[in-house]
């Protein structure tokens, strides 16, 4: 979600071998705030740090860069990234032990996990 509203396109993930890359060029920013305001895990916040003003011509070269590593399913041991906590909690409101379980399973887990089909 924040690299879609980013007005300036300074948010980019790209799918890899281990996991998927985050890529972010600080002085691209145009202090919106949009990201922040839309990060469902709350992992991106406004600095208002003004010193990473720049010149049009410097744009992209402030970089940031992070990986979010694949970790296997639970059900069926595909490569998936976890579901951020924070998710679960927004969508679930009241964590349990079972909602818990969702946040390593792939999607097709998660649905045979909801229409009460035992896991092999």
């Amino acid at each position: 979600m924040c690299r879609h509203v980013c007005a300036a396109g300074a948010i980019r993930f790209e799918a890899g071998d281990g996991g998927v890359r985050l890529t972010l060029w600080h002085n691209s920013c145009v202090f919106c705030g949009l990201c922040s305001h839309y990060c469902p895990t709350g992992a991106l916040s406004v600095t208002g740090d003004w010193r990473l003003d720049h010149r049009a011509a410097d744009a992209f070269t402030q970089i940031e860069r992070g990986e979010v590593p694949y970790a296997p399913c639970t059900g069926c041991g595909e490569a998936i990234i976890p579901t951020a906590p924070q998710l679960l909690h927004a969508a679930f409101r009241r964590p349990n032990p079972e909602i818990e379980k969702l946040k390593n399973l792939c999607p097709a887990c998660r649905q045979l996990m909801s229409i009460g089909v035992p896991r092999r």
